[in-house]
């Protein structure tokens, strides 16, 4: 199928150019691009996220202690009451001076540890988890971003389409009140031209509320101080569908994290079946004092080998591994879900996309049949072949047009967003 080719500067600002609004908003301009990359850094939300993935992190170094030697020196100070001596062999032997000084140095190393590796790879796949949980969150941060731009770039678009529609009214106005003044309409023609202007200012402030709401909410997204105006780039939709799965389950970080998930859990079965197996490790010791031992030296040290085998817990292990498989069971079928829901995105995303893209189409029509109405029946109405309650109809009508290709340019944009989440290409990486 033919590619749509409908890029987003088609939301671009039609009325007045970008730099217009930026003079009016007193600051730069602000692309999508920049959005996302000030979000990245100075949202709080993922600051607060990458320090959690921080301390997930540290579990991997948590679980490497469990292979690796432990090492301790200790120095001590002791000041006895009284020295005591024993003789032996003609030859006194000190046990125990009045100032008693002693240092020990000891070691001890796994040499057998079955279960410790299964138990550290599980831990690896759970940080690996923690890692796509962040792209998850991130993810959704920077999406929240990009509709709050477009939600934006909608708002600037219907702030110049109400400017428009109160011009036009207010010319409307003075048009009437000279024809009053020449006597060829009455008062009520007058009045009707100004309860248009009331209104069509009125709408003008909603729709300025409504445009400094959304730019406050997009700063506090991307923590960013100052006045700004967003600016649209041109930008060809991705027109994905079913045969783009595999590489959406690839790049979607929460597929990701089910396979982590899974993995971890294996790995911790594997773990908790080998703790049915003993371990082995070794020791050692060495010490240095200023007293005598039984063999006359002022030094020791003792090597050796200890096995553990824990012949019975009470099931703990068993239980601890049946939980883990069940952890694993639950994962995979997640992942199963969530496979179906990217195919079933993927398929819908499309459709709608492309659907989108027609109404963007017809509503630009419709502005353009509306504009040439106004003026059909303007000239009408100033060669009085018309009534003015039939040239305010169109001039209403025009602004509703406007307010439609609006929504379209939206519609389109927030369809063509989530089509690239669908198929993980939002954000780009």
């Amino acid at each position: 199928m033919k590619r749509t080719r409908v890029v987003c500067a088609a939301m671009a600002l039609q009325l007045l150019p970008v730099a217009a609004l930026a003079q009016e908003h007193g600051g730069g301009e602000l692309t999508l691009e920049d959005a996302l990359r000030s979000a990245k850094k100075r949202n709080r939300s993922l600051v607060a996220e990458r320090a959690r993935l921080a301390q997930a992190q540290t579990n991997v170094e948590q679980a490497w202690s469990s292979l690796f030697p432990t090492v301790a020196v200790q120095g001590r100070y002791t000041h006895n009451y009284k020295q005591f001596e024993l003789g032996f062999a003609g030859t006194p032997l000190l046990l125990q001076p009045t100032n008693q000084l002693d240092g020990v140095f000891s070691m001890s190393a796994p040499l057998v540890a079955p279960a410790a590796y299964p138990a550290l790879a599980a831990v690896k796949a759970g940080v690996q988890a923690s890692e796509a949980n962040f792209d998850v969150s991130e993810n959704a941060v920077l999406i929240s971003v990009a509709q709050m731009f477009y939600a934006a770039a909608i708002a600037d678009e219907m702030v110049l389409a109400r400017q428009s529609s109160l011009n036009v009214a207010r010319a409307t106005l003075a048009n009437a009140t000279s024809r009053f003044e020449a006597g060829t309409v009455t008062k009520v023609d007058v009045d009707r031209a100004q309860m248009a202007v009331l209104r069509a200012d009125q709408m003008e402030r909603e729709a300025r509320d409504g445009q400094a709401h959304t730019y406050r909410a997009l700063s506090t997204l991307i923590e960013k101080e100052g006045p700004f105006t967003v600016k649209l780039q041109a930008m060809e939709p991705e027109m994905h569908d079913e045969g783009d799965l595999a590489s959406s389950l690839h790049l979607r970080p929460e597929f990701r994290a089910l396979e982590a998930a899974a993995k971890m859990a294996d790995e911790q079965a594997r773990a908790y079946k080998w703790r049915w197996a003993p371990t082995v490790s070794a020791f050692g010791n060495a010490r240095k004092f200023n007293y005598d031992n039984f063999v006359r030296d002022r030094h020791s040290w003792a090597l050796g080998a200890q096995l553990d085998w824990v012949l019975y817990d009470g099931g703990i292990r068993d239980a601890q591994r049946h939980l883990a498989e069940a952890q694993m069971a639950e994962a995979q079928a997640k992942a199963e879900v969530l496979r179906a829901s990217i195919r079933d995105a993927l398929h819908d995303g499309r459709r709608k996309l492309e659907t989108k893209a027609a109404g963007v189409k017809t509503a630009e029509r419709s502005v353009d049949l509306a504009k040439g109405t106004v003026e059909l029946v303007r000239v009408q109405y100033e060669s009085g072949a018309t009534t003015q309650v039939e040239l305010l109809q169109a001039q209403d009508a025009l602004v509703a047009a406007q307010e439609r290709l609006a929504q379209a340019h939206y519609d389109l944009a927030a369809a063509d967003l989530a089509l690239r989440h669908a198929a993980g290409t939002f954000p780009p990486r």
